[in-house]
């Protein structure tokens, strides 16, 4: 009881911070993309037929309160772990090389996006699928707000390497915060059903890194397409749908048809 009490703070803290920058950054991208620039943004959704209503948004934004919830109660286990010294997660830039505060960054990105790939690819398998995930997959054609409408547990899953990795790997707390703020963003662009990303991302050195289409195909066609931050997983293990590129380039020509382009552009 008396963890509970210490934790509370912490939890009710989260939660309004997370309804607060979270909820506010989906809300005005939802509205922004989804409503305001619907007409003119046409040529640029990835999913030509909108299959989106009222049902699914409710059920998503329901799914999306307990994934907050839930989040923010994962993250009070881990400070709390961390205060009473279980943890290697540190702030004092001095207390552990460069390497660990900088490069860290970098190894935790590898690490999140390595976990997510084969956890993805785990609930992915049919003894499973139905329990957990098949809740985020309800949503075919996604939007902002299924970006946080996942199954509680599977909330857990994505993001638990956090724990062990923590109890032997010196953390430095800003980068794996800016990962979590990372993971968030890019989340959220994975969801977005539209492609913002320019022509000549798959051509460029760029092109390791997953584009909105790239998750939006995992949605539409099921079996492929696991990663979350780079293709690299995708790439090795063949789970890369053979047709991705193309109908990334389908979508650029559409974009440039698209006759109030330049009108976008220029406001």
């Amino acid at each position: 009881m008396d963890v509970i009490k210490q934790m509370l703070p912490t939890i009710s803290q989260g939660l309004i911070s997370g309804i607060f920058v979270n909820g506010t950054i989906i809300t005005l991208v939802y509205f922004i993309v989804w409503k305001k620039y619907k007409t003119r943004l046409r040529n640029w959704r990835i999913q030509l037929k909108e299959r989106v209503d009222n049902e699914q948004i409710k059920r998503e934004l329901k799914n999306s309160a307990f994934t907050l919830f839930v989040s923010v109660c994962f993250s009070s286990v881990v400070f709390y772990l961390n205060s009473l010294g279980y943890t290697k997660i540190y702030t004092n830039i001095d207390e552990h090389s460069r390497f660990f505060a900088f490069g860290g960054f970098f190894v935790i990105m590898l690490v999140d996006d390595t976990w997510f790939y084969w956890m993805h690819r785990l609930l992915h398998h049919p003894k499973l699928f139905r329990f957990i995930h098949f809740e985020h997959h309800k949503s075919i054609d996604v939007n902002p707000f299924t970006s946080m409408s996942f199954h509680v547990l599977e909330t857990v899953l994505l993001t638990f390497w956090i724990l062990p990795f923590s109890f032997v790997f010196p953390l430095y707390a800003p980068s794996l915060i800016f990962v979590q703020i990372w993971g968030f963003l890019d989340n959220l662009k994975a969801h977005v059903g539209y492609e913002f990303y320019p022509s000549w991302w798959n051509k460029s050195v760029f092109r390791f890194f997953t584009t909105s289409t790239h998750h939006n195909m995992h949605h539409s066609k099921f079996n492929g397409n696991y990663g979350v931050h780079f293709r690299i997983w995708d790439k090795l293990l063949g789970t890369e749908f053979k047709d991705y590129e193309t109908e990334y380039d389908k979508i650029q020509l559409r974009k440039k048809l698209n006759p109030q382009l330049e009108e976008i552009t220029n406001q």
